[in-house]
C-alpha cells in the first residue's frame, strides 16, 4: 500500500511540474543578414538620389547618429535634419562596402560594420574633401520583423 501511495504522489507531482520552456530557435542569420544588407543598399541609393526621407527611414525614433567628424544627432528628427544638410551638397559621393553582420543569441539585435569613402565640399574652404572611414551600426528587430537602426557611428579621416 505504501508503494502505491508513493507512486501516486510521485505521479501527481510529475503532472504538476511545468516543463522548462524549450529554447527558442536560433535566428536565420543568412536571411537576417540579407534583410539588413537590403536596407543598407536602399540607404546608399537614397543618398545617391539625394532623398533624405528615404535615407533616414531606417532609423528608430530614438536613434543616435554620429557623423564622420564626430557630430552627434539624437532622435530621428535631428538625424533627418542632418541628412537634409548633408545631401544639399551637390558634390556628395559615397562609396560603401558592407562588412560583417553579428547577431545576438536571441536574434533581436545585431551590429554591422562597413568601410566607406566619401567626397563632400568643405563648408569653410569650399574645396572638395575626400575621407575614408569605418561604420559601426547597431540594429534592433522590430515587432513586425523589420530592422531599425538605433545607433550609427561613422568615424573618418582624410584620405592619403
Amino acid at each position: 500500500m505504501r508503494t502505491i501511495l508513493t507512486c501516486a504522489v510521485l505521479m501527481a507531482c510529475a503532472a504538476c511540474t511545468q516543463n522548462a520552456p524549450s529554447p527558442s530557435a536560433k535566428p536565420d542569420t543568412a536571411a537576417e543578414t540579407a534583410a539588413i544588407e537590403k536596407l543598407e543598399q536602399a540607404q546608399i541609393a537614397a543618398i545617391t538620389a539625394r532623398d533624405p526621407a528615404s535615407a533616414t527611414s531606417l532609423y528608430a525614433d530614438d536613434a543616435v547618429f554620429i557623423g564622420d567628424r564626430g557630430e552627434t544627432s539624437r532622435g530621428k528628427e535631428a538625424i533627418v535634419a542632418g541628412f537634409k544638410s548633408f545631401l544639399s551638397d551637390p558634390a556628395i559621393k559615397v562609396d560603401y562596402k558592407p562588412g560583417a553582420k553579428v547577431f545576438s543569441e536571441s536574434g533581436d539585435m545585431a551590429y554591422s560594420t562597413a568601410e566607406y569613402t566619401e567626397t563632400y565640399t568643405d563648408s569653410a574652404t569650399k574645396k572638395l574633401v575626400n575621407i575614408k572611414g569605418t561604420n559601426l551600426s547597431v540594429w534592433k528587430k522590430q515587432q513586425d520583423g523589420s530592422w531599425k537602426l538605433v545607433a550609427d557611428s561613422n568615424p573618418a579621416g582624410p584620405t592619403g
